[in-house]
């Protein structure tokens, strides 16, 4: 063996190479061969010798070194037959940025979830939607079907294939929308028409499904002769249960599923018309509530009916940061279905740990301020007056987000009110022209009660304590703020008086003018009452003034040299990270590459030298089964994409900095000075191959 090398080092030396790779072939050594001819570029001679001995992989690597497409072509579809070489030629694939040809070789090795990663990536939207449902994933199939049927609304079999997951989910007429679509193919026609049937037999539509057996038994007289000849006969011989579809939907989950979709997971709260439920949704895998109507028969119940179907499509029609997303108003529950404010309401927050009413300090009333009156002047922007504004129906996000919610009274201004539409609401908030109901609601209306909250939120009482709140609002001139909490001072009573103006003309005329003059308001300066004062006609102590310079309070060391902290203006843990201006300046790429998948970056503050960062939660990725760990894997995988599009490397893609939550896996950032993007999926990739 040493004179082998010997002979092979002295022909290499004499540039011999011919005769060197000759000499290692008929040693049985074709892979150092193939190398000796690639280190002389010889590629062709390369590629043939290593495809000749079976090694693909490293043939597939040369030929991609030689930009030899038709050699790529024929070794990728070789090596669809050899998942164990078609992992590592994947890898290759990769470092030359060849997203689709990596995507078949992962597919081909059985890695589907990295597969469908990158089909994603390239755009193959089908084929990342097929690697979604031979995972067992038909939401994320379903979603990838719909990107692909954006780019071309005209590709039937996808439409099929996008209709097949939404019946099996329950969203009949979406299905039927997607059906019809494939059925303008003819290579598609027969089994479009056969799930529309069913479909349409699950909304009651039986003249609809008639039509279309009908149709069916059209194309198919000649090879089906026998076809049943009505829509229950054929949906058993179909299904086997004359309810078709809907007898299939929900199946597997028992029969605890609303819609077919919708997992109830605990109840959240319960009213005099109905119950908000707690609920995963299936189809889209995340946390909704579910407004279910609870009401009686009559006049009455159908009243209630009315102004929920009202809600429905007033809320459904106003997008808006601070507005509660709507997601679906199903009428035949009926339910409500919208995003879930994890973070619980302002009235929550106004409650004390004893369960005395509390004030909420300066800084954070004016941060839920601004955005309910942001949310008010987008909805009466759209002719709609809220008419319930409290507390309650302020919401906050799990990250702290303030949205306004609840249009079960919402009223349309072009409507007249009546005595009974007038008396909805809250008395303790109430407007005078909504108890007399003497005139339309208005936008004046809305931020009368924004006044009662405002006045509630700084001084820890209410404006008019009840319990006669009629006649209090009516008649009562409301104290100012400075006489129940004198440590505020006087800078805000002119504004909350002018919000109490028992008429609506001496009230301001809009949201976005409360807005402008509660910007020129000392919210962050309010003084401390000496020790020895009382907080007069309040039941508990004044708010501890807070600044933007102290609202982290430290709670002890956190993750990766930062020090946990809580975010005393937000009310949510956070970390806190000194750094130097190049580590500021490189955490700024971070943070334009801002993903669900990345930790987010809050703040960078240069002349603190203070970086405020989200504080993840979740297990490390080593103590996850394979199928959340593939998940994970493929969310890790979209991370760096979006860092590497900033022109960043993370350097450090590893357990301790991947965490995997409920809902997803966070990517934490990297302080390594790292600038090879190769180096992250090989990372990646060695992560993933740990089992």
């Amino acid at each position: 063996m040493q004179d082998l090398e010997s002979r092979i080092e002295r022909l290499v030396k004499d540039g011999r190479h011919q005769e060197a790779a000759d000499l290692l072939v008929a040693h049985g050594e074709p892979g150092r061969a193939a190398e000796l001819y690639a280190a002389v570029w010889k590629w062709d001679e390369a590629i043939a010798i290593a495809e000749q001995s079976g090694l693909l992989a490293q043939a597939y690597r040369h030929a991609l070194s030689a930009q030899d497409r038709d050699a790529c072509g024929r070794l990728l579809h070789l090596l669809e037959d050899h998942p164990e070489q078609a992992v590592r030629a994947a890898v290759h694939a990769e470092s030359k940025g060849l997203v689709l040809d990596a995507a078949r070789l992962r597919e081909a090795a059985g890695e589907a979830e990295a597969a469908a990663s990158l089909y994603e990536q390239a755009s193959e939207y089908r084929d990342a939607a097929r690697c979604r449902l031979a995972l067992g994933q038909p939401r994320q199939a379903g979603m990838l079907y719909e990107r692909r049927l954006r780019e071309d609304p005209e590709d039937a079999e996808t439409a099929l294939a996008l209709g097949r997951i939404l019946a099996q989910f329950g969203r009949w007429d979406h299905a039927v929308r997607a059906l019809q679509s494939a059925s303008e193919d003819p290579t598609h026609e027969r089994p479009a028409l056969r799930l529309m049937i069913a479909c349409f037999a699950a909304m009651g539509l039986d003249e609809a499904a008639g039509s279309r057996l009908d149709a069916l038994r059209v194309l198919q007289r000649e090879l089906e002769p026998d076809l049943p000849v009505t829509v229950p006969e054929f949906l058993e011989r179909e299904f086997g249960d004359r309810r078709g579809v809907a007898a299939l939907v929900g199946k597997e989950q028992g029969d605890r599923l609303l819609a077919g979709r919708y997992r109830v997971l605990r109840p959240l709260g319960a009213g005099a018309t109905g119950r908000v439920l707690l609920a995963h949704d299936a189809f889209h895998d995340r946390e909704v509530a579910v407004k279910v109507l609870n009401v009686g028969g009559g006049a009455a119940g159908r009243d209630a009916f009315v102004r929920f179907a009202r809600e429905a499509r007033v809320a459904a029609g106003i997008s808006h940061p601070n507005v509660v997303k709507v997601f679906e108003f199903n009428p035949d529950g009926p339910f409500l279905v919208m995003e879930h404010m994890a973070g619980g309401t302002l009235a929550d927050r106004l409650i004390g740990p004893d369960e005395a009413p509390r004030a909420y300090s300066p800084p954070q009333t004016a941060l839920m301020g601004r955005a309910v009156l942001a949310a008010l002047e987008a909805v009466h922007r759209r002719g709609v007056v809220h008419r319930d504004i409290k507390p309650a129906n302020v919401f906050f996000a799990e990250g702290g987000d303030v949205k306004l919610g609840d249009f079960g009274v919402a009223h349309l201004t072009d409507l007249g009110a009546t005595l009974t539409g007038a008396l909805m609401g809250t008395l303790a908030y109430m407007s005078p022209e909504q108890i007399t109901g003497s005139r339309r609601p208005d936008a004046s209306t809305d931020l009368y009660a924004f006044g009662v909250i405002l006045f509630r939120c700084l001084t820890g009482r209410l404006p008019f304590p009840g319990p006669d709140f009629v006649s209090q609002h009516l008649e009562m001139t409301p104290p100012a703020p400075s006489e129940v909490a004198p440590w505020l001072g006087d800078a805000f009573d002119d504004l909350i008086a002018t919000l109490l103006q028992k008429e609506t003309r001496d009230r301001p005329d809009s949201a976005g003018e409360v807005l402008d003059r509660m910007r020129d308001l000392p919210w962050g300066d309010v003084e401390l009452p000496p020790e020895t004062s009382a907080a007069p006609r309040v039941t508990t102590e004044p708010p501890a003034p807070m600044h933007e310079t102290d609202r982290y309070r430290v709670l002890g060391d956190g993750p990766a040299g930062t020090r946990l902290a809580k975010d005393e203006l937000l009310d949510r843990r956070v970390e806190l990270l000194d750094a130097d201006a190049e580590t500021r300046e490189r955490l700024r790429a971070f943070a334009r590459a801002d993903g669900p998948f990345l930790q987010a970056i809050y703040a960078i503050d240069d002349e603190r030298g203070l970086v405020v960062l989200e504080h993840p939660s979740g297990r490390p990725l080593g103590e996850l089964g394979r199928g959340s760990r593939d998940r994970a894997i493929a969310q890790v995988r979209q991370a760096l994409k979006r860092l590497h599009a900033e022109r960043v490397a993370h350097g450090a893609v590893d357990g301790a900095h991947v965490l995997v939550g409920p809902s997803r896996a966070c990517l934490r950032v990297s302080l390594v000075a790292a600038t090879d993007p190769a180096g992250d999926w090989e990372s990646l990739d060695a992560l993933g191959a740990r089992r």
